[in-house]
């Protein structure tokens, strides 16, 4: 059938849009009239994923054989597109590191990761067309990475690839990326399968409390808690920052200050230089607070380079945390001790962090961005679940083991036993993938937040230190011997 209206605009568009870098390509029949397939660099990730091409003579564009013997996990976070891939290139020893997947080979230096440590451990660019590549494409350091060439080395024409994959599939719904150890769970009992998560979230738990243990005895009940929920605000991306700034500016300090947002952003360094002559009021009162603070804290400004404050969801920015956790100091003083009573009397803690309140952060993603029209939770009610397993009651069993207050310590244990698991992030849907193949699997087991946090206990154990990629990991072996050990079944 002909080309559409909408397909016609749509073209010139993006053809207006994006002319040589981010358009998609076009794979037309020149004999014929037929529509011309939307090739997308999505496409191209699936069909290396799924290792949609020639299984023997593979070869780098410089001619070298190839060997995927990992493709890598499937990174849905800033950075390379794979990570963690294994490959053997030409006589060189096996090597670990990342994939980037273009449709072009020149796509690396327009997007420019020649200049970006994101990429400094790229070991391979994939790209499905070698067009208008006239020089490879190099790290930073000026190293050159090997480039494959997918076009002429596919399983099947691309055209078909094209029809057979479902791009909206992938990563989490295609279901034959499991790890080598998925086998042997599906052959146990499901009883037994739940008890082995359920024992690994308990040692993930137990390494949490431990952590909070040391830092109760380094730096005092309220500030270890400070710390371990600033931590928590940063996510995944900034936790590393959020907690280094909770150690400049401690508890005692930020409480005592009127001005504590302002001390949060200006050691975090993370006051825009136009602050003082904007027309957003409250970015000008934090500057001007900030500006007779800042000889105090000159020397614990945090670097910028600290922080990433890119391809992070807007809600989660580090403007919108730190104004989370000045409203956190605001409403509640004697935090900790709060927040050990309320699991004391069975109550729920995650209500403690949804009671900060900020008129500004309600409609603000950044400070001095544009307001949103409608209120954006400061902190969400599945956030605030994610702190109270992460964080809270592991802190409360370390307050309380340390205090040898049994009955404590074993009610915080028995809400983390009784919590529901939590949503799910970029690492538990990996430790899916691995044990399970898919959610739908997983879902069989995974039945409370220990057990979640099971999952994310044996990635790390396992996964994480397994540089073999399957062929040499003891979890499988683990798994086998468990229904002995614990007499389940």
């Amino acid at each position: 059938m002909p080309a559409t209206r909408y397909s016609e605009i749509r073209n010139q568009l993006l053809r207006e849009s994006f002319p040589t870098v981010f358009a998609p390509a076009w794979l037309r029949d020149a004999a014929s009239n037929y529509v011309p397939l939307p090739i997308h660099e999505r496409l191209v990730q699936c069909i290396w994923y799924d290792q949609r091409i020639q299984p023997t003579g593979l070869h780098t564009a410089d001619g070298r054989p190839i060997e995927v013997i990992f493709p890598g996990w499937w990174n849905l976070e800033a950075g390379p597109d794979f990570r963690n891939a294994t490959l053997k290139i030409g006589a060189e020893p096996e090597r670990q590191g990342d994939i980037e997947v273009h449709l072009r080979a020149e796509d690396w230096a327009h997007h420019r990761h020649d200049h970006d440590p994101n990429y400094d451990n790229v070991i391979l660019h994939v790209v499905l067309w070698e067009a208008n590549s006239e020089k490879p494409p190099r790290t930073r350091q000026g190293e050159e990475i090997p480039q494959l060439v997918l076009h002429q080395q596919l399983a099947a024409p691309l055209e078909q690839l094209f029809d057979e994959i479902d791009s909206d599939a992938y990563p989490h719904n295609v279901g034959n990326h499991a790890g080598q150890c998925a086998e042997t769970l599906a052959a146990l009992p499901e009883k037994s399968v739940r008890d082995l998560l359920a024992a690994a979230g308990d040692e993930r738990f137990a390494g949490k409390l431990r952590r909070f243990a040391r830092w109760i005895h380094q730096a005092g009940t309220e500030q270890a808690f400070y710390e371990g929920w600033m931590e928590a605000l940063g996510y995944k991306a900034n936790k590393t920052t959020f907690r280094a700034l909770a150690q400049r500016v401690p508890l005692t300090t930020l409480a005592a200050s009127r001005s504590g947002a302002a001390l949060l952003f200006g050691t975090g360094n993370l006051l825009p230089t136009v602050a003082a002559k904007s027309t957003d009021l409250y970015a000008r009162r934090l500057w001007t607070q900030w500006w007779k603070l800042r000889p105090d804290f000159a020397d614990k400004i945090i670097p910028i380079e600290a922080w990433r404050l890119t391809g992070i969801r807007p809600a989660n920015h580090p403007h919108r945390r730190l104004g989370a956790a000045a409203a956190l100091v605001r409403r509640h003083e004697n935090f900790a001790a709060k927040a050990i009573a309320a699991v004391e009397s069975g109550g729920d803690p995650s209500r403690l962090f949804l009671q900060g309140r900020d008129e500004y952060w309600t409609r603000h993603y950044t400070l001095g961005g544009k307001p949103q029209s409608q209120p954006i939770e400061l902190i969400g009610a599945a956030r605030a679940q994610e702190i109270v397993a992460n964080i809270v009651l592991p802190f409360v069993a370390a307050y309380a083991n340390i205090r040898q207050d049994d009955p404590l310590q074993t009610l915080a244990k028995a809400q983390y036993d009784a919590l529901q698991p939590t949503s799910d992030n970029s690492q538990a849907r990996l430790a899916t993938h691995q044990l399970f193949g898919t959610p739908r699997v997983m879902r069989r087991y995974v039945q409370t937040t220990r057990q979640q946090q099971g999952l994310l206990q044996i990635l790390q154990d396992f996964c994480f230190n397994d540089k073999s990629v399957c062929r040499e990991c003891r979890f499988a072996e683990l798994a086998r011997r468990w229904p002995t050990a614990t007499g389940s079944g």
